[in-house]
């Protein structure tokens, strides 16, 4: 019920004394791809009173509203207080010109988890930690960061699921429309942020937290104040936190925050550092005609907070400068400095580097030096000094560039992130929003050797608005998205008005490995030759190749994707294929095929067969209309060992020896509307019958046993 109270309130009410919250998704959205893939329309379902309990009330006006059911935290306006998380409980947010506060308060039995995952150069599976995932509770984003300093984020991509991403809930596993490559152009490393809650028994905990705002009339000074109340099964924290943004001009902004947290373990639990800590950070930046200047230090003590920063900042200490002077149209003189210290060891870095650069529409040129010096944490230290060339070349308009580079050692090359690299990489426009981007590195210094090729398609931006703009410019009625959710339709370097392919090779090698007693810090990829992957491994020598094609037609849509990854601690293969025809008005038949094999040397190998086969015939005209899904689902592993990890991470198996599972599951939906004849000689529908048959037929095999069960489900609505 929605509807107005006493003038400017609104009154937003559901109960459902039916609803249980096991079998309630949060947010109330449901799987496109849960009941049936297609539909032969283009309907959406929105939800205005999302809540797993029985109960949703929202009470709003202007500037106002509180409610209890289903929410997001959405403190994420600052970096040490960032507090996302999905929650069932109460609410409430209020906005003026100058003041904003919200606050919530929940008891629940989630727990949260944050995994940040580098890509491997497929699209998928990519096991989190844990299974049993909440449904709808994820945040997914790309991130990519500076290969040499962790804490400055060059990018960052917030994903759609169904459009961008799709997730396995039970399995806690996510796969990629397009692959996620370890590295981006510039060959800096790439992250998959997973935020998500854990479902399960875990007793309920109190969770509660706010914020408020006050911003000047000039919209020049907004001073904010957190708090944050976190429990969960691990521990309990309390956390606060002040912050100020001051931007006296639209060139200039400073921006600092301090926060301070404290947690008390729960009996038998580590892993996470007890006690008081803190956190504060200050950074201002300046952007002129002339002159641009970035100036920042921060500090992050091991224990702060509640596990929503990124790992690579915990326990340190970092003050740099950035700093760019255009002499003249052409000419400028780009110059940094910073510093790393780890606090409870005796690692530390030192570095400088300063680039003259000269640009013209055609050319750009090049030149200077970096140096580096280390303090490893068993005191030994580690220097570089390189010098610096390069340069890049455009053709066609700039539809064609061609770089190369060189850093050249003029002295030691001690320090494992500043090794002598020699650099060729080359960018191709294809259209206005897809770009052929390829380069290949060689870096060797006194302590490391390593190779890095990578060779991808940029489109731009990736994101699910994108997909979606372009889903809606189809003529075919079935696009949209429950499409992309079932059959993954994708954009990429289009070869005619109906073909577009796209393809990538992500590949690495470190010739002697890499010694981790000279790495400050193994939650950082080292710069060229590093990869963190499961078990702690800090580096990997891999190549991965993707090949993907879809076909547009006025009826017929196809989409195929093939990948291989080889590596030296295991393979994995995979192809999708995918069809959806447009029978006619309201009608449509669509069918899906996917395979995924892994496999660990010497360890457990993986198996995964999926055919889908969907069927709507809903005419406009037609008194008979019916929906029909069939599955064929095939799951395998052999040699595994119960709580060992499995060939692509993520949870423990649960099983030992070789399983396997088989399973035939068809859903089939059909209604008729018979009709009566008036006296004037027209049809008036007066009668309906539904018919409802699910079946499954299931064959596990556990070692040496063998189960097999068939399950039907069969229902009716008659209605006159």
């Amino acid at each position: 019920a929605k509807g107005r109270v006493k003038g400017k309130w609104l009154l937003t009410l559901a109960y459902d004394s039916d609803k249980r919250e096991d079998e309630t998704r949060f947010g109330g959205v449901i799987d496109p791809t849960a009941y049936y893939t297609i539909y032969a329309d283009r309907s959406e379902r929105r939800y205005d009173a999302a809540s797993t309990r029985r109960l949703y009330l929202k009470l709003e006006r202007p500037q106002f509203y509180a409610l209890f059911g289903d929410y997001e935290t959405g403190l994420t306006d600052t970096q040490l207080m960032r507090y996302s998380r999905a929650f069932n409980g109460i609410k409430t947010e209020y906005r003026s010109a100058q003041v904003a506060a919200s606050a919530f308060a929940a008891d629940t039995p989630f727990r949260h988890r944050r995994e940040e995952i580098q890509g491997n150069g497929l699209t998928g599976p990519y096991a989190l930690a844990a299974r049993d995932v909440l449904a709808n509770s994820e945040r997914i984003v790309i991130e990519t960061r500076d290969r040499l300093r962790s804490n400055r984020i060059i990018e960052s991509r917030s994903l759609v699921r169904h459009i961008d991403y799709d997730i396995d809930y039970a399995a806690g596993t996510l796969r990629f429309r397009e692959p996620v490559l370890s590295r981006s152009s510039g060959l800096d490393p790439q992250f998959i942020i997973a935020d998500y809650e854990v479902d399960g028994v875990a007793e309920r905990v109190s969770n509660a937290g706010g914020r408020a705002t006050w911003t000047n009339k000039a919209k020049t000074l907004t001073v904010g104040a957190s708090a944050i109340h976190n429990e969960d099964d691990r521990a309990r924290t309390n956390a606060g936190g002040v912050d100020i943004r001051y931007t006296p001009s639209a060139t200039t902004e400073v921006r600092a925050e301090i926060g301070v947290s404290d947690s008390k373990l729960r009996a038998g639990q580590a892993g996470v550092n007890p006690g008081t800590s803190t956190a504060w950070l200050v950074e201002a930046e300046h952007h002129g005609k002339t002159v641009d200047v970035l100036a920042y230090a921060r500090q992050q003590d091991a224990g702060f907070g509640v596990g929503q920063t990124n790992t690579a900042e915990n326990g340190s200490r970092k003050f740099g400068v950035d700093g760019r002077l255009r002499i003249s149209p052409e000419l400028s003189i780009a110059a940094s400095a910073w510093h790393e210290q780890y606090l409870g060891s005796e690692a530390r870095r030192q570095a400088g580097r300063l680039i003259g650069e000269y640009r013209t529409r055609g050319m750009d040129l090049r030149a200077g030096f970096i140096v580096a010096n280390d303090r490893l944490d068993d005191g030994r230290t580690a220097s570089s000094t390189i010098g610096q060339i390069g340069a890049t070349k455009r053709f066609f308009d700039g539809k064609l560039e061609l770089d190369a580079q060189s850093e050249i050692a003029l002295a030691k090359t001690e320090s494992i992130d500043f090794p002598a690299r020699h650099k060729l990489g080359a960018r191709v426009s294809l259209t206005k929003d897809v770009t052929l981007v390829g380069s290949y590195e060689i870096a060797k210094g006194d302590v490391i050797n390593a190779r890095t090729a990578r060779v991808g398609v940029d489109v731009k931006p990736w994101t699910g608005a994108r997909v979606s703009a372009s889903a809606n410019q189809q003529t075919t009625d079935e696009y949209g998205p429950r499409s992309y959710a079932a059959f993954g339709f994708a954009q990429s370097v289009p070869l005619n008005t109906h073909l577009t392919v796209d393809f990538t090779v992500d590949s690495s090698k470190t010739i002697g490995g890499i010694d981790r007693s000279r790495v400050l810090n193994p939650d950082q990829p080292v710069a060229s030759g590093g990869f963190l992957g499961t078990g702690g491994i800090i580096a990997e020598d891999f190549t991965a190749v993707t090949l993907g094609a879809t076909y547009r037609g006025d009826r017929w849509a196809m989409a195929g994707r093939a990948e291989a990854r080889a590596s030296e601690n295991g393979d994995r293969y995979g192809i999708t294929v995918s069809a959806l025809r447009q029978i006619g008005e309201g009608r449509a038949f669509g069918g899906a095929f996917s395979w995924y094999k892994a496999s660990l040397k010497a360890g457990p190998r993986t198996d995964t067969k999926n055919l889908a086969l969907s069927w709507a015939n809903r005419p406009d005209n037609s008194r008979f209309a019916f929906l029909n899904k069939l599955e064929l689902r095939e799951d395998s592993v052999r040699g595994a060992v119960a709580g060992a990890p499995g060939p692509i991470g993520g949870a423990p198996l649960l099983v030992s020896g070789d399983v396997s599972s088989k399973r035939i599951i068809n859903s089939f939906s059909a209604n008729w509307s018979p009709t009566q004849k008036r006296d004037d000689g027209t049809y008036l529908g007066r009668s309906e019958v539904q018919l409802f048959w699910g079946t499954r037929y299931v064959f596990d095999k556990f070692g040496g046993d063998d189960l097999k069960g068939w399950s039907n489900v069969v229902g009716a609505d008659i209605r006159f």
